[in-house]
């Protein structure tokens, strides 16, 4: 589904310096110099602490509406920074369900970036921002959604929510001190795979039972549980390859683990053939609506964020968020 093409725009623009453990912050005079010298029409707001990206978003899409210039949500920063700028607007959207949402540009400036790599936006903050500035009208593509019964939390996700294992990968990953090293050098993702041996030596097995029109199912060996929107999570890993944000559905990824070698061959199938889902101990599963209840305290990510160590109980389903992108290869029918 696209919208009509729109020539005159406005960008409110969401920086958040500390994305990428500063790298945002790092690049930002650079993207602001472009966007003077482009001469377009732009504000900038500066998130000052956790969730400001939020206020921010939700506040906007309640005050532009109808605009002329059209108001284009600019956001600058990480995965995280995104997913928090979606739930901004989304929240104002459920609050008052006749405003209309307003549309979600964003330079990829953190550690993992993987939102731009599902959508093929470049990984060069500024050779996004070019394309960016040449986008004439938005598109819509799916978004994930969850609430959880057991903590009474609902949120939106552009990438993945996963419990277990990536869990914990992401929960080691964010409070370390590589990770801040790795990104000074601009090779952030890195630090997801030198947590990974850490997390494969310390991951337990849980239990996790999945309901979906298909059935019920239930697995008593689950090391990795992951609901995507999109193939990748953890700096470019490809967990569930044919995912699509145009199809109106989420991709659900079950590991189970025998053993830390088997599940270790699993993870190595996915990271340097993407085939392993073919694998006897590999579940996937297509639906537009999941409900999936663990039986354990595990740990748990969205969008590359840690949500803490609970147990928890999903119900998943699909929304749409309109996105300011250059997305001729993620439109129906492309």
């Amino acid at each position: 589904m696209v919208v009509k093409e729109q020539t005159s725009v406005h960008y409110a623009i969401l920086v958040n310096t500390h994305a990428g453990i500063g790298n945002a912050g790092k690049v930002w005079p650079a993207l602001h110099n472009h966007l003077q010298a482009s001469g377009v029409s732009f504000t900038v707001f500066e998130s000052q602490y956790p969730g400001h990206t939020t206020i921010w978003a939700r506040s906007l899409t309640r005050t532009e509406q109808h605009t002329d210039p059209q108001t284009v949500i600019l956001v600058i920063g990480g995965d995280g920074t995104l997913h928090q700028a979606v739930n901004g607007v989304q929240s104002a959207l459920q609050d008052n369900p006749k405003l209309n949402p307003l549309p979600i540009a964003y330079v990829p400036s953190g550690s993992g970036n993987d939102f731009a790599r599902a959508v093929k936006l470049p990984q060069d903050p500024i050779v996004a921002l070019k394309q960016i500035l040449a986008v004439r009208h938005p598109g819509f593509l799916d978004i994930g959604h969850y609430f959880d019964h057991r903590h009474q939390r609902s949120e939106f996700f552009t990438n993945n929510v996963g419990v277990g294992f990536d869990g914990r990968v992401v929960t080691t990953t964010n409070y370390s001190r590589v990770k801040r090293a790795l990104n000074v050098i601009h090779l952030g993702g890195l630090a997801y795979p030198v947590h990974f041996f850490g997390a494969l030596f310390k991951q337990r097995t849980f239990s996790v039972r999945i309901h979906s029109a298909q059935g019920t199912q239930r697995f008593s060996q689950a090391c990795l549980v992951t609901a995507t929107n999109h193939p990748f999570f953890g700096g470019g890993v490809a967990v569930a390859p044919t995912a699509s944000m145009v199809d109106g559905k989420l991709d659900l990824v079950i590991l189970e683990q025998t053993n830390i070698f088997q599940f270790f061959y699993l993870f190595a199938l996915m990271v340097l053939f993407h085939n392993h889902l073919d694998q006897k101990h590999a579940h996937h599963l297509v639906a537009d609506e999941l409900d999936v209840t663990f039986g354990d305290a595990e740990f748990g990510q969205e969008d590359g964020e840690i949500m803490g160590r609970h147990t928890y109980d999903f119900s998943f389903d699909v929304h749409q968020q309109l996105f300011w992108l250059p997305l001729t290869d993620h439109e129906p029918n492309a």
